[in-house]
């Protein structure tokens, strides 16, 4: 397969991304359902719309943390917002949503003002890998999709780790490596999702859990929900084949071509899983009890 055009410039690094999603966050959201991220789906024969499949991905992360009302949260790479704007509302949280994006930021923010959080939701542009908050700010911490941004997922969970309070939790979405990659289609579309979004290398279970352990943090849960994310891709791949007019002047037709492709048949890929990884803040609970 050619090598794909880079989305995110020739520079890579944090900047290359947040200028990819300052170009592609609206038309990806409207393909994925409103949301950033992709779905869960419960069968082959699940009838929920995309925006109600990723609302129960949401859900399945956040249930993780044990959320109760007016615990503080962090969202790592919070993107449009409607992902930290749902955790908002259904648990009664206070949520800081950072991204590199400046153009997430602002859906974001415009987006919370709508739904009547901006009281309780904020958003900042902020390097995950340069968190700059003070130490055990936060009762728990996510990121749906974007850890795997980062080339040492240990330098992202250190910086959570100190962040969060002890006992705190923290929850990821990533792809992992379930088995080798098996032949040269599969290696190229790996290859070619990393490069484009400016990913690190997808990791087994247990150099995963080896960077969680690294970072400071104890592993309180490893699950692979790949087979209920896996048609995610097909769907959201065809929602963009049909978006190639709101895309002009944003991306290349060469650009575009590879990522409705490579985004197809992403979920053919049977030896990723979706890894969903809650990892805890050594230490007691914090003293409000709201952990």
């Amino acid at each position: 397969m050619p090598e794909a055009p880079r989305p995110g410039g020739e520079d890579g690094g944090e900047s290359g991304v947040g200028e990819f999603y300052d170009r592609i966050t609206e038309v990806m959201v409207a393909a994925m359902g409103g949301f950033l991220h992709g779905g869960y789906w419960e069968g082959p024969d699940d009838p929920s719309t995309v925006e109600e499949a990723g609302a129960r991905l949401t859900d399945f992360v956040s249930d993780r943390l044990r959320l109760t009302p007016g615990a503080r949260v962090l969202d790592v790479g919070s993107g449009n917002g409607k992902a930290t704007a749902h955790i908002a509302a259904r648990h009664g949280v206070r949520v800081t949503g950072i991204t590199i994006s400046p153009q997430q930021v602002r859906q974001a923010g415009d987006l919370v003002r709508a739904r009547g959080l901006a009281d309780s939701v904020g958003f900042e542009v902020h390097d995950m890998l340069a968190l700059t908050f003070p130490d055990a700010s936060f009762d728990a911490a996510y990121a749906i999709e974007s850890a795997c941004h980062a080339q040492d997922r240990t330098d992202v969970f250190a910086g959570l780790a100190r962040v969060l309070r002890p006992g705190g939790l923290l929850t990821v979405t990533d792809f992992v490596l379930l088995r080798p990659l098996e032949s040269d289609e599969h290696r190229a579309l790996v290859e070619a999702a990393n490069k484009n979004f400016q990913q690190g290398p997808m990791l087994t279970q247990d150099e995963y859990e080896a960077c969680v352990r690294a970072a400071g943090l104890e592993v309180v849960e490893f699950v692979d929900i790949g087979e209920f994310v896996r048609p995610s891709y097909r769907i959201v791949g065809g929602n963009l084949a049909r978006s190639w007019e709101a895309l002009k002047g944003l991306v290349s037709e060469e650009e575009f071509h590879y990522m409705v492709e490579d985004l197809s048949r992403f979920g053919d890929i049977t030896e990723l899983g979706y890894a969903v990884v809650t990892a805890r803040r050594p230490g007691p609970r914090t003293a409000e009890g709201r952990i």
